[in-house]
């Protein structure tokens, strides 16, 4: 494999990983990059600027993915134009992980919310339609008459339970579920990978946010995905070791490895918690700061307590 830089990313998708990639792309070389990543998520709005900024710099970019690659993560790799899933990588979904109001550590998927006011709706009117039967078959009501007790005795069972929904909040978790279908969209313009209905998928489809989508479930999301053999097979065994001590890290370590360059040499350059101001000059294209509403992503559940150490935005996917 030659004249390709080789980007490595180990630790969450936040604004400090955003800004040691940009200042590594000053190290460029090649027209066409290979990111290997391994993070559980993060910041949607980082992962979207870094996406972008790999957009921006090289024609094209490909991801190969040793091992995890969760939430945001996946959000990044929807930028690529090819994906490289090895025997035990996976992806996750993209459901926005949002703050409980009421806690200070814990997380809910956006989903959740909206979710339960879809069950709740089915349940009422599924009541509605069995009292109604009863009444007018069994009981000989006319229709009129068993309609209107029906309504009175549904809405007695499920009113208070649809009064403790804040409409507020519900709006919240709408909102939040748009951020990855608006970053999705924008980062599948250029590269083209998702198959229709794609994204939804990934973003409402699944019933757990840390649900594995391994190689063959990414096939039916992504239209190019394939099994890493001989030099990338190599460059996938040899990274994960060596990135899985940092997948967790609130302060990524990013490398990149110019193979290939006219001089014919292999140059390394590394940028993880010595990161500069120099991001605002980043290929980002006016992308969003990432510093707004900080709906975020984040790995799984059991990864929580390591997310809550980041710098990132308060909110995860």
């Amino acid at each position: 494999m030659t004249n390709v830089d080789i980007i490595t990313y180990a630790g969450e998708i936040n604004l400090k990983g955003y800004e040691a990639i940009c200042n590594l792309l000053a190290q460029k070389k090649a027209d066409k990059a290979l990111l290997v990543i391994s993070t559980p998520g993060g910041d949607p709005h980082a992962g979207f600027r870094i996406a972008r900024a790999l957009q921006h710099t090289y024609e094209s970019f490909d991801a190969l993915i040793p091992g995890s690659c969760k939430s945001a993560g996946t959000l990044v790799i929807i930028g690529a134009k090819k994906l490289y899933l090895d025997d035990m990588s996976e992806l996750g979904p993209l459901d926005v992980q949002v703050k409980k109001s009421d806690e200070v550590v814990g997380r809910n998927s956006g989903l959740d919310i909206l979710q339960a006011v879809n069950y709740l709706q089915s349940q009422a009117m599924n009541a509605f339609r069995g009292y109604l039967l009863e009444l007018t078959r069994d009981a000989g009501l006319s229709t009129k008459v068993a309609s209107d007790i029906s309504s009175k005795l549904t809405t007695g069972l499920y009113e208070p339970v649809f009064a403790q929904i804040d409409p507020m909040r519900l709006a919240e978790m709408q909102r939040a579920m748009e951020i990855a279908f608006a970053y999705g969209n924008r980062l599948n313009d250029k590269s083209g990978n998702l198959r229709a209905g794609g994204l939804g998928q990934l973003v409402t489809g699944y019933p757990s946010h840390g649900f594995v989508i391994d190689r063959k479930e990414a096939r039916t999301i992504f239209t190019a995905v394939e099994k890493p053999e001989g030099t990338l097979l190599e460059i996938s065994k040899g990274l994960k070791a060596q990135m899985l001590p940092n997948i967790y890290s609130s302060i990524p370590e990013v490398n990149i490895y110019c193979i290939g360059d006219p001089n014919g040499a292999t140059s390394s350059e590394t940028a993880s918690n010595s990161v500069s101001g120099s991001a605002g000059n980043a290929p980002s294209d006016g992308a969003d700061n990432g510093n707004s509403e900080a709906e975020s992503t984040q790995g799984d559940s059991n990864n929580d307590a390591a997310a809550n150490q980041s710098g990132a935005p308060a909110e995860a996917a």
